[in-house]
């Protein structure tokens, strides 16, 4: 059997506390990684997430769950 890399997936940790929900990502590359992704919005379980920060030591950034997000027309 073989596996696949997706080009649009990345691996998260969700976590929710305080009435908000958050993504944890590991950034082995540091800000290498997070600009990279930091512009975008990511979607968890349908839900938009938006970038809130990251942290150099521990090589992570974060995401919140956002409710001001707009889809762009392709058309």
């Amino acid at each position: 059997m073989k596996a696949t890399v997706s080009p649009t997936e990345i691996p998260v940790v969700y976590s929710a506390r305080d009435g908000r929900e958050y993504l944890t990502i590991d950034v082995p590359g540091g800000w290498d990684d997070v600009k990279k992704i930091c512009k975008k919005v990511l979607r968890y379980d349908g839900k938009p997430f938006t970038f809130t920060g990251w942290n150099s030591d521990t090589l992570k950034c974060y995401f919140v769950r956002s409710a001001g997000v707009a889809t762009i027309s392709t058309k």
